[in-house]
């Protein structure tokens, strides 16, 4: 089994971001598409309010969506690798800053908590990525 046919199982399995309700699912998918939206050679489309459609120049690569707090890859094209790796770094990188994020806009954590909050994610993000470095 090569890794494409290996990759098509994303759509049955999925990353539990554990989000509170539908509206920090719509902000969450919001903030992967700004993150994409960065990426050269990327093509994101909004396709819903938590999904969304990924190409490059030449096809279209995967569907990228969340439900019931999991967030879910379909590919759509012959290598998805490159989406997946993205979704992974996001996941991985952005994730807790974008919770911490949509609490504080919603008033569940003030302000001052929140910089103190993102300064740790952070100091956490700069310890694993030093500790990373041999591999």
């Amino acid at each position: 089994m090569d890794l494409i046919s290996k990759l098509e199982d994303l759509k049955n399995f999925g990353i539990d971001l554990k989000l509170d309700n539908e509206e920090m699912e719509v902000f969450y998918v919001k903030s992967l598409r700004y993150f994409f939206d960065e990426k050269e050679d990327l093509y994101c489309v909004q396709v819903t309010d938590r999904e969304l459609e990924l190409s490059s120049t030449e096809d279209q690569l995967a569907t990228v969506y969340v439900k019931d707090s999991v967030l879910r890859i379909v590919p759509l094209g012959e290598n998805p690798y490159a989406v997946v790796m993205d979704v992974l770094e996001f996941v991985a990188h952005l994730h807790k800053p974008t919770i911490a994020l949509y609490r504080e806009m919603n008033g569940d954590i003030p302000p001052n908590e929140l910089k103190s909050k993102i300064e740790e994610f952070s100091e956490e993000e700069s310890e694993e990525d030093s500790s990373d470095e041999w591999i």
